[in-house]
């Protein structure tokens, strides 16, 4: 039998570990930062389209009672940007773009569409023309009677393709607050089986125990080397901070319960990312990237990381753009940036 290299070094940090030995280290060199959206931008997030370009969603906030979502592309492996289109609903704020693209080529773009304390929806745009326009695909869920509340609402959408094809998406979501025992937040996740144009009922995968204050969110997926699936998430309520915490699933939709497993060094907002040779990476607004080799069971910390800003409501998204080659995506000062980095295995 053939050993790829992948399983030859997941053999060598196990034995190293059994020996009661670190793992041998990922070093990861951070280099050059570009500005993908400088106006009054917010929430970066990346996607590579098929034909080898880069898109970007990026959040403006023109005032009012609107905000709108931006489409910016870039030619040269995300290294210089120029603005490509911009979705926007009347009277409605969107923020948390999330982009996907098919396997059909088809580009995904969910969002959380709201009217403060009347209206929350997660909607799904698509473009059939690799980002260029936009059509209304469906609601994924909603909340039309929060009756004034600003803590009913829906968040953060993130998508999955699972490995029979169905698509997933998980979210921050408070609408089981008033429910007995009341959940102040939970996570949840529906499933599509025809690419987003229509979903399963919610399925909570992250919540407290017997209900209560705490508030878990914001989580990402991704895949796990090997098999399975990895959901990193925050938790607030108690620490301000909100720890972030992981869970594995053998299927990417049966979870256990519970809020999850600690991860060092990381708060509030986090992001995972699998790369091509099997490295995890993962950030969060504590501004720190964490790395892992043994499919999440173990983690640690890069040093120095890519943005030294401490902890910040900055919303980073770590992302690979090649072999070997990384970028963490994140709000600076009103303006959405990419810095780039190279990280070498042992």
């Amino acid at each position: 039998m053939r050993m790829t290299l992948r399983t030859l070094r997941a053999l060598i940090a196990s034995a190293l570990l059994l020996c009661g030995l670190p793992a041998l280290a990922v070093e990861v060199t951070w280099s050059d930062t570009v500005t993908v959206d400088a106006q009054n931008a917010g929430w970066g997030r990346l996607a590579r389209l098929p034909d080898g370009r880069w898109l970007a969603v990026t959040t403006h906030y023109p005032g009012r009672d609107t905000t709108t979502l931006q489409l910016s592309v870039s030619n040269d492996n995300a290294r210089t940007w120029k603005p490509l289109s911009r979705v926007s609903e009347p009277h409605r704020k969107l923020d948390n773009g999330e982009l996907f693209v098919l396997p059909d080529g088809r580009v995904l773009l969910g969002m959380r569409s709201l009217i403060d304390g009347k209206s929350y929806r997660l909607n799904v745009y698509a473009s059939e023309d690799q980002g260029r326009s936009w059509s209304f695909l469906s609601t994924i869920t909603r909340n039309e009677t929060p009756a004034g509340r600003k803590d009913r609402g829906v968040w953060e959408p993130v998508f999955t393709l699972l490995d029979d094809g169905t698509l997933s998406v998980v979210y921050a979501d408070e609408t089981r607050a008033d429910e007995q025992p009341s959940y102040n937040q939970v996570v949840s996740q529906q499933l599509s089986k025809d690419g987003g144009r229509t979903w399963s009922p919610a399925a909570t995968i992250a919540h407290q125990p017997g209900g209560g204050l705490l508030r878990p969110g914001m989580p990402v997926m991704t895949h796990r080397p090997g098999g399975g699936y990895l959901m990193v998430l925050e938790t607030c309520g108690e620490d301000p901070q909100c720890p972030v915490s992981y869970k594995t699933s053998p299927d990417g939709r049966t979870w256990a319960e519970g809020l999850g497993t600690p991860l060092a060094d990381q708060r509030c907002g986090p992001h995972v990312m699998a790369t091509s040779s099997g490295t995890l990476f993962v950030t969060s607004c504590y501004n720190e990237v964490s790395w892992s080799q043994d499919k999440g069971t173990t983690w640690h910390t890069v040093t120095p990381p890519a943005w030294p800003l401490g902890f910040k409501h900055s919303w980073p998204a770590v992302v690979e753009f090649g072999p070997g080659q990384i970028g963490v995506i994140n709000v600076v000062d009103g303006t959405v940036k990419i810095r780039f980095g190279t990280y070498r295995t042992p």
